[in-house]
C-alpha cells in the first residue's frame, strides 16, 4: 500500500510530520529520509503525529527509535502524538514508550 506524508510547521517552531498508512518495512525508509530532512534545521521539537497509522511493525519500531536517537543527538526531542490505544499497546510490549515520549495531541 505504501505510506504518504504530510508535515507542517506549528506556530511554536515544532516540526510535525504525519505519516497515512502503515509504518512497516516498506515504508520506514521514506519515514526516515523526512525525519533526516526536518532534522537537517533541527527543531525544539519533532513530532511524528500518529492519527492515521493503524499498523507498525518492527521495521516501523526501529525507525521510531532510530529517529529519536538522531534528534537527540542534534539537541530536539522526538515527540509521538494521537497515537491509537492498538499502537500504544504495541509501543508498551516493546518498551518504545519508556524511551521516546508519546503525548495526546500534537500540539502543547
Amino acid at each position: 500500500m505504501g505510506i504518504r506524508l504530510e508535515g507542517r510547521t506549528d506556530p511554536d517552531g515544532s516540526r510535525v510530520i504525519i505519516p497515512i498508512g502503515d509504518l512497516d518495512r516498506d515504508a520506514a525508509e521514506t519515514l526516515a529520509a523526512a525525519v533526516t530532512e526536518s532534522l537537517a534545521h533541527p527543531p525544539g521539537r519533532l513530532v511524528i503525529q500518529m492519527t492515521h497509522v493503524q499498523f507498525c511493525d518492527s521495521s516501523g519500531i526501529v525507525t521510531l527509535l532510530d529517529a529519536h536517537a538522531d534528534a537527540a543527538r542534534l539537541g530536539a526531542e522526538l515527540v509521538l502524538a494521537d497515537v491509537s490505544d492498538h499502537l500504544r499497546a504495541l509501543f508498551q510490549i516493546s518498551a518504545l514508550d519508556q524511551v521516546v515520549r508519546i503525548v495526546e495531541e500534537s500540539r502543547g
